[in-house]
């Protein structure tokens, strides 16, 4: 099975997550490493890797900056087995993932964990169910899990929403009737610092959803379309969706018992 970890400027955490990785006890991992047009030392840390890989069989490729979205194409593109995992180049993986993972995987399409946060924030965070309902309005699921190449080859991450490719993908797949199996374990471990992707993906969530929405059209009312398209003209806003989404991934900063988040977070765990 194949990972793939796109890095920009990933120097301060990459070598410990390739240590994650060396950790598995899954032993046959083909490590992928995309160079998204860093300017640090990323690309010693890559080079260094290749040259000491230890128990992963590890490929590299450089790409000019296009965010995570094409670094995670380009990594998958040259990918030689038949399953993929997403690891960002700051966060880690419990030894035991991939092992659990390809035992989970023989009758479905898409193995995914619960996530463990450390670092700026700490907390455990359950996933949802995979379903096309609640992924229209809302991800269930974290980036990382196991899922067969085939879904990738027919759908791909959408550049147009990176930072929420993810998202576009789970959904694409949900579409498609992927099936999956939630591995109810906290076995990716996300970090959260000052830095992390989320601080863009605040910044331009109206943008993002829209632009799912659009993608997806055929399953969205003409209500939401018509609402997608004026957001995208700048003429309405997602801000209810984003308080939402901002509260439930910020859900320990002293929001916990705000009635409309608790409203919220019961409805998409029901």
């Amino acid at each position: 099975m194949s990972v793939i970890v796109p890095c920009y400027n990933s120097a301060a955490f990459l070598s410990e997550t390739i240590e994650s990785l060396q950790q598995q006890t899954y032993s046959n991992i083909e490590l992928i490493l995309v160079d998204d047009g860093s300017v640090d030392s990323t690309a010693e840390l890559i080079a260094a890797c290749k040259a000491n890989p230890g128990r992963l069989k590890v490929q590299a490729c450089y790409q000019e900056n296009q965010g995570v979205a094409a670094a995670r194409n380009a990594g998958i593109s040259i990918a030689s087995a038949e399953f993929i995992v997403l690891l960002d180049a700051d966060d880690l993986l419990h030894p035991d993932f991939i092992a659990l993972a390809m035992q989970s995987i023989a009758t479905v399409d898409i193995v995914y964990p619960d996530r463990q946060e450390f670092g700026q924030f700490k907390r455990t965070c359950g996933a949802g169910l995979f379903s096309l309902e609640r992924l229209k309005y809302f991800n269930q699921l974290n980036y990382c899990a196991l899922y067969r190449r085939s879904l990738w080859c027919n759908y791909r991450y959408d550049p147009r929403v990176s930072g929420f490719d993810d998202w576009d993908f789970w959904l694409a797949a949900a579409r498609h009737g992927a099936r999956a199996h939630h591995l109810t374990m906290p076995m990716l471990l996300h970090r959260r610092h000052a830095t992390s992707q989320i601080a863009g993906i605040r910044a331009r969530y109206g943008v993002l959803y829209a632009r799912i929405v659009l993608n997806h059209a055929e399953i969205y009312a003409e209500a939401e379309l018509a609402r997608a398209h004026a957001v995208l003209r700048g003429e309405a806003d997602y801000r209810s969706e984003q308080w939402l989404f901002e509260r439930s991934y910020f859900f320990d900063l002293g929001f916990r018992n705000d009635s409309r988040l608790v409203k919220f977070k019961a409805a998409i765990s029901s």
